[in-house]
């Protein structure tokens, strides 16, 4: 499992990038930003950590810039098919333990996937923001809105609930939060009780206010 993102770096400041380097750091992420046009470095440093403009197919800028300090990097390089390879070619060789990119074809998608990217994506508007929860909350498999305060999630069990019924987890008690569904298998479980047990392959849906999820995939 994909531990805990704290020192991102982001490459190329396109739309995406964009949300993606702003909603990491509101997430309480390091946020380094790289991209090779001056005005958008300017318009994004005052709200993340750094700023970078370089050219990310240069191995040795990229070397001094720290990218191999960073928990992961995010390449998001609009249409431009070599450089985003090429960037991904060097990210990969520097040892980054998570690469996600986006692609805009299957073709693309299937290069990066072959290169040992570990998650491609094919960028959408407002999609950063949602990506960026993904990558600092690696259990959280997917996660919904209601309501503008109350949200929907698919999460992995946790290793403390494994075995156990719902009863002697007591998520409604513990945090404040409800199990609502169980997926086992090709088999989803709404009939639930307190003898239920959790397994290890399991996938659990909880709901709740946000505020408390937050608290409940924090701890």
């Amino acid at each position: 499992m994909l531990g805990r993102i704290r020192n991102v770096a982001v490459i190329g400041l396109g739309r995406f990038g964009f949300s993606l380097a702003v909603s990491l750091q509101q997430l309480g992420c390091n946020v380094l930003a790289i991209d090779s046009d001056a005005d958008v470095i300017e318009s994004i440093k005052d709200s993340i950590s750094q700023a970078l403009v370089l050219d990310a197919t240069d191995e040795t800028a990229l070397r001094e810039a720290g990218i191999g300090d960073m928990d992961a990097v995010c390449i998001s390089m609009g249409r431009d098919l070599q450089s985003s390879v090429l960037t991904a070619l060097i990210v990969k060789k520097l040892g980054i333990r998570y690469i996600l990119a986006t692609a805009i074809n299957d073709l693309h998608r299937k290069i990066l996937e072959k290169i040992g990217v570990d998650l491609v994506v094919f960028p959408e508007k407002d999609m950063g923001a949602r990506i960026a929860y993904r990558l600092t909350h690696p259990t959280v498999l997917e996660r919904i809105e209601v309501s503008p305060d109350i949200e929907m999630l698919e999460i992995d069990p946790l290793d403390w609930m494994i075995g156990k019924s719902l009863a002697e987890i007591d998520l409604p008690k513990r945090y404040g939060v409800r199990i609502f569904a169980i997926r086992r298998g090709d088999k989803t479980i709404t009939e639930l009780t307190g003898n239920t047990r959790v397994l290890k392959d399991d996938k659990i849906y909880i709901y709740g206010r946000h505020s408390v999820l937050e608290r409940f995939v924090e701890h």
